[in-house]
């Protein structure tokens, strides 16, 4: 008994030398800290190029704006800034489609609060375009490695490779509706003051709280087919 109990405080240390043989890109990619994943801030951009001289904006153009509010109202974070050239081929006409995206976006539900407006220096330019951004965020896998060089006939070390679980990592990155909720916890949205009421009203009658079933939320067999 006195000699196995010797092996193996012996053995300990050994262990001990060994994880510290580990280096601290081992010790990384052990924690898969490689397959993290993060939200990257980024700026969507809509850049209307074909501003009609002394007109406001196309039907074609009017769509996009539309189509561009309702994504900023569903992923978009702080103000989304209209930026119109100045000194550029034709400030009347940009000013006119300035205020046409304004119109259009208002019209979208956009809050006029969100909205700010600026110019930037469109001198010399042949075609200075309206641009209306906003901030937004992206769900990425930012230190998966680049294995377009990697050589997979070298299986001496029998280890995963650098990639292992980042398929899986950029899978679910793609899958988050809101890459933002990544960056903090969303506020939550008003308490439903009227169904509280009801609820607690039934409550203190000692009747059933929950809703009434229908048929819809039967689990019932349907018999349409023999």
């Amino acid at each position: 008994m006195a000699t196995r109990s010797h092996i193996a405080f012996v053995a300990l240390p050994l262990l001990a030398l060994g994880a510290c043989a580990q280096t601290q890109e081992q010790i990384s990619f052990s924690n898969r800290m490689h397959t993290q994943i993060v939200a990257e801030e980024t700026t969507a951009e809509l850049k209307i190029e074909t501003v009609v001289s002394g007109e406001k904006l196309g039907s074609f153009e009017r769509d996009a704006v539309k189509t561009f509010a309702t994504s900023y109202q569903q992923e978009g974070h702080g103000s989304v800034i209209i930026s119109r050239p100045s000194n550029g081929p034709d400030d009347i006409s940009a000013m006119r489609a300035a205020a046409d995206a304004r119109a259009v976006m208002l019209a979208e539900g956009v809050d006029a609060s969100a909205i700010a407006e600026g110019t930037y220096d469109g001198t010399g330019a042949r075609s200075a375009p309206l641009i209306i951004s906003y901030r937004t965020y992206n769900a990425t896998v930012p230190n998966c490695p680049d294995m377009s060089h990697w050589d997979f006939s070298d299986t001496y070390t029998n280890s995963a490779l650098p990639s292992f679980g980042c398929a899986v990592a950029v899978n679910l990155a793609a899958m988050i509706a809101n890459p933002s909720d990544l960056v903090g916890a969303q506020t939550m949205d008003p308490a439903d003051a009227a169904r509280r009421s009801v609820v607690l009203t039934k409550y203190r009658a000692g009747e059933k709280t929950s809703a009434d079933r229908n048929t819809d939320a039967s689990g019932t067999i349907s018999k349409a087919v023999n």
